[in-house]
Order: structure tokens, then C-alpha cells, then sequence
């Protein structure tokens, strides 16, 4: 999803940071997920790294499937699902960066107790933020929002498929742990990382791959997204190959 995510980014015309909107709001997903008066204990970090890393593959194989809610505006779902699979290295280097710089994790499986996340609550919550999005986000998003209403059941599709893999507890549950996320700690990652990527010209060549894949009505915004991304301002380089 990340490169919706930034293609999202691009839309809103830095009106607003963007980045500064969407940290806030994932931070406020994880406070309002917390269990009250309940506490788990850290994790340690080679915890953490084995959930995540489970997760993150439960993801990518439940994304197989959800790539056919994307037929609703591409005929060539299948070329699209390559514009995301060139993103991966993107979406691996701002999860290893976030993971680095949350600092969620402590070096041993002695960790403190901290307050508890409620996991299910979290992906209702997450999901009903994308869905329920504010009247201004409405109509900045207005003419490509079958695009974005897209990729919001493809986002569903993942998370009832990752639920359905969970069914029986998430790897933190079998770990009794959980990641410590700190709101202003998540926000300056969060922040940090998806600068460091450089979200600007990545937006604009996921859109210009997308046009290629059939998503046509993105293509009045490639030309946009080209220009704000040769502005900079959006982060470091990648290294290609």
C-alpha cells in the first residue's frame, strides 16, 4: 500500500504537510487501540524482527488474491501488481527504517510491562480511517476517488485475509510481548523515513507506471508529480540498480 500512499501524498499538493497528517493520524490509530489498565510485556528485539517479518509475509500472500479489486479500474490488473512489485524495495527500506528509528524493542525478553494494544482494534480502526475519510480529503481526492475507493477494498481484502491467517492469535500474542509505540516517537519516525525515501518522485513514477497499466485517468497528475519530484524536498536518493 505504500505507493498509494504516496501517490495520495502528491494529491493533496502539500496544502497541508501530508506527511505530518498521516503520522498523526497512525499514531492516534495506535493510542486509541490501547486496552485500559492492561499491560504487556516488551518486546525483545529478535522478537519483534520474527513478528514482523511473519506479518509482513502473511501480507504479500494475501495480497495475490486481493490484486482482483483493482479490475474495477484496470482491465491489466496484472501489469499494475508489477508497478507495486518494483515498490518493494521502498516499502522494505521505510519498514526496516521506522523499525529502526521507533526504537520499539529492548535487547532481551526481560522487557518492561507497557501498556497493551488491542491488534484487532487496531486494523478496525486503521481500516475505518481509510474508508471514513474527512469532507475535505473527500473533495481534494474527488476526481480520482474510484481509483482511491480501489484501493481501499483492496486494503480491506488484505486485512480480512491477515485476520483470517491470525484467527487463532498473532505472533506477538504466541510471544506475550508487544512492540513500546510512543506517539511523538511514531510521528518523528514515521516523518523521518517516508522523507527519506523520497516520496515525491516515487509517487510520480508509480503514477506513470500505473497510466502504463491501464489506470488512465491518473495520467493528468504524471506531469505534476515529475515536477515536484525534480523540485526535491521529498527526501534522499535511492540507490538503483
Amino acid at each position: 500500500m505504500l505507493p498509494l500512499l504516496l501517490l495520495t501524498f502528491s494529491v493533496l499538493k502539500l496544502q497541508a504537510d501530508p506527511v505530518d497528517q498521516v503520522a498523526s493520524q497512525g499514531a492516534d490509530v495506535f493510542l486509541k487501540s490501547r486496552i485500559a489498565g492492561e499491560t504487556v510485556r516488551q518486546c525483545s528485539c529478535a522478537e519483534q524482527r520474527e513478528c514482523t517479518e511473519e506479518m509482513k509475509a502473511q501480507a504479500k500472500e494475501c495480497s495475490v488474491p486481493c490484486f482482483s479489486e483493482f479490475g474495477s479500474i484496470t482491465n491489466r490488473p496484472s501489469d499494475l501488481r508489477k508497478c507495486f512489485d518494483d515498490k518493494d524495495d521502498i516499502l522494505e527500506g521505510f519498514l526496516a527504517c521506522f523499525e529502526q528509528k521507533v526504537e520499539g524493542c529492548v535487547p532481551d525478553a526481560n522487557g518492561p510491562q507497557i501498556p497493551k494494544t488491542n491488534i484487532l482494534k487496531l486494523f478496525s480502526i486503521g481500516e475505518n480511517r481509510i474508508v471514513n475519510q474527512s469532507a475535505a480529503m473527500q473533495s481534494i481526492i474527488a476526481p480520482i476517488k474510484h481509483i482511491v475507493s480501489a484501493a481501499g477494498e483492496f486494503a480491506k481484502c488484505i486485512k480480512d485475509c491477515f485476520l483470517a491467517k491470525n484467527a487463532k492469535g498473532f505472533c506477538f500474542d504466541r510471544k506475550n510481548c508487544q512492540p513500546l509505540v510512543l506517539e511523538n516517537k511514531a510521528k518523528n519516525s514515521f516523518r523521518h523515513c517516508t522523507r527519506k525515501v523520497n516520496w515525491k518522485r516515487e509517487a510520480g513514477e508509480f503514477c506513470e507506471c500505473s497510466v502504463g497499466a491501464g489506470v488512465t485517468d491518473l495520467k493528468q497528475y504524471c506531469a505534476m508529480f515529475r515536477l515536484m519530484g525534480k523540485r526535491g524536498g521529498g527526501g534522499g536518493n535511492r540507490r538503483r540498480a
